[in-house]
């Protein structure tokens, strides 16, 4: 089953307020937590009882190679600014066109798939900077609800720091995730202003419009849709490596999910390895995530509890410092 990395195996713990606490348990004991440095040890998932709860293997502390820690930080979408339309350099008698190119169309990985999708406004004698603005944004939008609406958001609106001067914003939507169909990927785009003139017998491009991106688009660390996409790909290596093969014996579902879309984690990376012979010695690179729920930085204080665990078991050179709660 592939996973997200480089790495052979990767397991992951979801952790929140109810199992922060004592999830660093002793290898041999599920009930006792680790008190001596150097013990091998396992992270537990309390889920009630010890049948429903869930376990990592087991980690030798000589062979882990470094933790990593990532602070939770918000996906963002990227905007991008359509600006400087004034009543006094709007060209009467000609047609404004905004152009968005929406790279990977479809779903494909390709640059070169791309479909383009542009509003339309033709000016008349005495047309101010709000009608072309305005009329700009809705013919664009009406154009993007024939493509069902999702992708961007086209507004238009006065310059809040240039009295008279308006703007067309245009940003991505965030996409809808569904663990093992879809991702969830930020729409990517591009954007052009054109302003052709009536010429005859030959047109002209005089824009006259700058195109300025705002907001550089970012995934974020530790968001929803990472932590329902990454365990749906972790929980298949352990529970079922051949999806949906063995009808009608995994018929309906039996592999737990914790995970949520509307939640939020901090992530701590623990990169280990073990050794195996097969045929002969052999390092096996593993990697276990431990997502812990977060909310507020009051909340990182179930981040700090496991690292405090965690420092019990590999040392304090080993482990960052924890997270602000305040």
């Amino acid at each position: 089953m592939s996973v997200f990395g480089t790495n052979q195996v990767e397991e992951l713990i979801v952790l929140g307020s109810t199992n922060a606490e004592d999830s660093v348990r002793k290898a041999s004991v599920v009930a006792n937590t680790v008190d001596t440095e150097g013990e091998k040890f396992k992270l537990v998932q309390e889920e009630g009882d010890v049948l429903t709860s869930q376990f990592s293997d087991v980690i030798d502390p000589s062979k882990v190679e470094r933790v990593i820690l990532k602070e939770f930080s918000p996906a963002v979408e990227k905007s991008v600014k359509v600006g400087n339309f004034v009543d006094s350099t709007i060209v009467a008698d000609a047609t404004y066109i905004l152009e968005t190119r929406i790279l990977e169309d479809g779903g494909a990985l390709s640059s070169e798939n791309f479909a383009i999708v542009s509003g339309y406004y033709q000016t008349g004698a005495s047309d101010n900077a709000q009608t072309v603005a305005e009329n700009l944004a809705a013919s664009i939008n009406t154009n993007l609800t024939r493509r069902g609406g999702d992708e961007l958001e086209v507004i238009a609106q006065e310059d809040s720091d240039n009295a008279g001067e308006y703007e067309v914003i245009v940003t991505s939507k965030p996409q809808r995730v569904v663990a093992g169909k879809i991702v969830g990927r930020p729409i990517k785009f591009s954007v052009i202003n054109k302003i052709f003139t009536s010429g005859d017998p030959v047109s002209e491009n005089v824009n006259n419009v700058n195109v300025e991106t705002v907001a550089l688009p970012s995934s974020g660390v530790g968001t929803g849709k990472y932590a329902v996409n990454l365990e749906w790909f972790t929980k298949g290596f352990k529970y079922e490596p051949y999806r949906q093969t063995g009808y009608p014996a995994d018929f309906g579902e039996r592999i737990p999910f914790f995970a949520s879309a509307s939640n939020t984690y901090n992530v701590i990376h623990i990169k280990y390895f073990s050794d195996r012979q097969s045929p002969s010695v052999e390092k096996q690179n593993k990697v276990l995530t431990t997502l812990v729920e977060r909310t507020d930085l009051a909340s990182n204080s179930d981040t700090n509890l496991v690292l405090a665990e965690l420092r019990l078991a590999l040392g304090t050179g080993k482990v960052p410092a924890d997270l602000d709660v305040a």
